[in-house]
């Protein structure tokens, strides 16, 4: 319920905030779990690609927004789960492959935290390991002009369109490195960028 609603209230504040232009929402009918790899430059983009995708999501997020209470309590049920920065979280990696085999499409940040739009991006092999050991495919998207509406360290809201496009499904195999899969990964969401 908690978490419909917040999709609910989310799309009242696209309406009159951020305006919604998507493209390739036809890439997300798939049967199976899957993995939406995004790029990520707003505290926005979960939530942005919640409403863009019209599926029920999960999140792997910041374990330091567990310590709150109550805000822990409403990312536990709109489908968020905590995940350690700084050290590889065993944990949060067996949450993530369990929801994708239960076929929960789980969104990933490559980048592991924001990226401002022109800094040289991070890329790191973790979501090259979730998607060979779970068996899915990986959709990249790409999300524009989200900073502008929510920027780095701002609390308040500012007007602009933004636009997601999500590309066609990425299948990888066991012969491939976590690092060459998360390169490519990555190199993906990048071409979609210049397409907007």
């Amino acid at each position: 319920m908690i978490y419909y609603i917040g999709y609910f209230l989310f799309k009242v504040l696209s309406a009159i905030f951020f305006p919604l232009t998507v493209l390739g929402r036809e890439h997300l009918a798939l049967k199976t779990g899957f993995v939406i790899a995004s790029n990520h430059v707003s505290n926005l983009d979960p939530f942005i690609l919640g409403i863009a995708s019209q599926r029920r999501l999960s999140y792997m997020t910041k374990d330091a927004l567990f310590r709150n209470k109550i805000l822990s309590y409403l990312l536990y049920r709109v489908d968020a789960f905590p995940i350690r920065r700084g050290a590889t979280d065993f944990q949060a990696i067996r949450e993530t492959l369990r929801r994708l085999k239960r076929g929960t499409p789980v969104v990933l940040f490559p980048e592991g935290t924001r990226q401002g739009v022109s800094v040289k991006k991070k890329v790191h092999p973790g979501i090259g390991f979730i998607v060979v050991k779970a068996g899915v495919p990986v959709i990249p998207a790409y999300i524009k002009d989200s900073q502008k509406v929510m920027a780095p360290g701002r609390r308040t809201l500012r007007r602009s369109r933004v636009t997601v496009v999500f590309g066609a499904p990425l299948y990888f195999t066991q012969s491939q490195s976590y690092l060459d899969i998360a390169r490519e990964v990555m190199h993906k969401i990048s071409l979609l960028g210049p397409a907007l």
